[in-house]
């Protein structure tokens, strides 16, 4: 089993940080990709988290759903990383509103076409944490 906690204080505070790290973030001339890549990470595992917590916090997930849950949580981990680095992205462009742009829209494209690899490597990251987890059990 598998006990989804409920949402309390820390969580909240976890999410407050990770919005003065965005904050932090928007504010700097940045055109490096590895920390908005980071940061499109971090965004949808969060947006995932908290859904999960949210439907199901305070409940216990039996042990032959540990797999294919996390499996598919990992998926949408990975696709909705890939939608929220470009997302992330075109704002710090608006944002900045330049003549030429910190991200150039083939980049953006280019991050956008890697979401099925990106959701494909989330699964099996998933897969593989879970079955490590029934391993350990």
């Amino acid at each position: 089993m598998i006990h989804i906690p409920t949402p309390n204080r820390r969580i909240r505070l976890v999410v407050m940080a990770y919005g003065l790290l965005l904050f932090l973030w928007f504010t700097p001339e940045d055109n490096q990709v590895w920390p908005v890549t980071l940061l499109g990470w971090g965004l949808a595992g969060l947006v995932v988290f908290m859904a999960l917590v949210n439907k199901f916090g305070g409940r216990q997930i039996p042990a032959r759903y540990v797999v294919p849950l996390l499996t598919v949580l990992c998926v949408l981990v990975g696709l909705g990383s890939s939608i929220a680095t470009a997302g992330l992205m075109f704002f710090k462009n608006a944002l900045h509103a330049h003549l030429f742009f910190d991200y150039p829209t083939p980049m953006l494209l280019a991050i956008l076409e890697r979401a099925p690899y990106w959701g494909i490597a989330g699964g099996l990251a998933g897969l593989g944490a879970a079955l490590a987890w029934l391993a350990l059990r």
